[in-house]
């Protein structure tokens, strides 16, 4: 079982650069010079070179992860100039990443300007993949609670887990085959189900945990002349079992037929863990 799920922010040593004048001049900066750009979704630009994310549901973790990534590999990040609480809503001053969004991009690169991007990403997952783990706990880059809301039922952040087992058990919400067979499942179902069970409380070295980014898809990679500039949108990212970001990058990506299909090229497949992830996500999942 995880530990008691903690709070959004998980703890109030994950601030960076925390200081009272900083604070002010962010929000003085939303409310003066941020009128003056478009806005996407939760990113707000504050002028040419920094942008600030900010909602309800973004986590100080997040910048904590992009500082993580920025000092232990080469992988491109945004910078973080600093994050912040301010009444209950996170503020993350980060560097503005001039480029396209790889989706952007993606209709007028040739085939092989696309095969040498996914080169660059697989070298970059390599590395990333390449951290030592703290230990074989499932959870974030400060050893805290993780957030994902693919998984509907879950708290807002959920974990950590002290096992790769014990988070195999909450994903199925506890469930024991050998104790509770639900009534309105079928027995082609169940079968699936309890398949599922035994893959995942199989007898076997899962390995430790690896570092994931957890949603890997074409909006979240930037670029510019033929070069990955950033991977963007860490707020799922932590350490999780070796599958997990080969499956999240394939069952969430459904309705991205062209990018499943080009999964390969920068992740080494899973298919035993692709077959348990598709049965836990069609009973427990979002997807």
């Amino acid at each position: 079982m995880s530990k008691t799920p903690t709070n959004l922010q998980d703890t109030d040593a994950l601030p960076i650069n925390n200081t009272a004048a900083r604070r002010h001049l962010t929000l003085l900066a939303l409310k003066v010079t941020a009128r003056f750009y478009k806005w996407d979704g939760p990113c707000v630009p504050l002028s040419r070179r920094i942008m600030v994310k900010t909602d309800e549901s973004i986590g100080l973790t997040e910048a904590a992860t992009m500082a993580f990534i920025a000092a232990r590999t080469s992988i491109p990040v945004p910078r973080v100039h600093c994050s912040f609480v301010h009444k209950n809503k996170t503020y993350i001053v980060m560097e503005r990443i001039r480029g396209k969004t790889l989706a952007a991009a993606w209709p007028t690169l040739s085939e092989p300007e696309l095969d040498d991007i996914l080169t660059q990403l697989r070298d970059m997952l390599k590395e990333l993949r390449a951290l030592p783990a703290p230990g074989v706990a499932v959870e974030s880059c400060v050893g805290a609670s993780l957030h994902d809301f693919r998984i509907p039922w879950s708290e807002t952040r959920f974990g950590p887990f002290p096992s790769i087992r014990a988070f195999h058990f909450w994903l199925r919400q506890g469930l024991r085959p050998e104790e509770h067979h639900p009534q309105r499942v079928s027995d082609e179902d169940w079968a699936d189900i309890k398949r599922m069970v035994a893959m995942q409380d199989e007898d076997k070295d899962w390995g430790p945990p690896v570092f994931t980014h957890g949603d890997l898809n074409p909006f979240n990679i930037m670029v510019r002349d033929g070069k990955i500039v950033a991977i963007i949108d860490w707020e799922f990212a932590g350490w999780y079992p070796h599958y997990w970001e080969y499956t999240s990058v394939f069952l969430g990506n459904k309705t991205r037929g062209a990018w499943q299909k080009l999964v390969p090229k920068f992740i080494e497949p899973c298919p035993d863990e692709l077959q348990m992830e598709t049965i836990r996500q069609r009973w427990w999942g979002d997807f």
